[in-house]
């Protein structure tokens, strides 16, 4: 009896112990997994903040890009418009050197025109008398499609003056005269006369004279028209300088007076 007692209190003691250490396997489990989960959360809000700083830097990096960028457009804005200005400047002082001209003149199309004669539809007959000496280089009647214009270069030598006449047949157009000029690698093109649309009901006649030997382009522009093409009947031409000749000179010897005989007059004597 006193081995089974003895045996029975081995056997409780064996299972207190193992209570007893499955209660402590459990705790240690159990702060295991908090001291994981804690882990996890300062990882998460590791990561989070990083993130955090991250996007905060690229927003700052973005503001401060942005910030060039704006004050770069508005640089090149102000470029640009000092560009346009001088160039504009300059376009109106060619414009004035080769004394040009342009003038609208009111007058009804005749019932012949239109039909492909760019001579019938401006009524040139009514002005031989202007275009008499003007060598013409262009006579068309065309058609300049919505949101494009149409150019024509000419060369014009020094002191001839190039003119041109035109109209459209409906609405209006734009019409502008520019200036090739060579330069290293290619060629510009600079204004002379600044674009700008005539109506329907008005003949356009110009003129310019070259200061130099020039390529001329003459530009019929369409370009904000989206829908509408145009219609236009134009005249070009270059007309040479007047010649002038200087007349002969008069003979300014004196004629002599001396006779191949004896002078009738008396001779003067001195008196002494």
């Amino acid at each position: 009896v006193v081995q089974r007692v003895a045996e029975m209190e081995s056997v409780q003691k064996a299972t207190q112990y193992v209570v007893d250490t499955s209660k402590v396997m459990h705790q240690k489990v159990s702060e295991s997994e908090r001291v994981q989960q804690s882990v996890d959360f300062v990882r998460r809000k590791t990561t989070e903040l990083a993130e955090s700083e991250r996007v905060q830097k690229g927003i700052e990096v973005a503001k401060e890009t942005a910030k060039v960028v704006s004050e770069k457009t508005a640089q090149g804005f102000e470029v640009a418009k000092e560009r346009t200005k001088a160039m504009r400047q300059s376009a109106g002082a060619v414009w004035q050197q080769g004394r040009g001209s342009i003038s609208k003149v009111r007058a009804n199309v005749s019932a012949i025109a239109w039909k492909g004669s760019a001579r019938d539809t401006l009524d040139i007959a009514a002005r031989d008398e202007m275009w008499k000496n003007i060598r013409v280089q262009g006579a068309e009647e065309l058609v300049v499609p919505a949101r494009t214009e149409h150019t024509s270069a000419y060369h014009v030598s020094k002191g001839s003056t190039l003119r041109w006449t035109f109209r459209v047949k409906e609405h209006d157009v734009g019409f502008g005269v520019r200036m090739r000029v060579q330069e290293w690698g290619g060629s510009r093109e600079d204004e002379v006369l600044v674009v700008e649309r005539y109506d329907c009901a008005d003949t356009i006649s110009g003129s310019w004279v070259a200061d130099e030997d020039r390529t001329i382009i003459l530009a019929f522009d369409n370009r904000y028209s989206r829908l509408r093409s145009k219609t236009v009947a134009y005249l070009v031409g270059t007309e040479k300088p007047p010649v002038f000749t200087e007349p002969a000179p008069f003979d300014t010897a004196p004629v002599s007076t001396l006779a191949a005989g004896p002078t009738s007059e008396p001779a003067v004597r001195a008196i002494v």
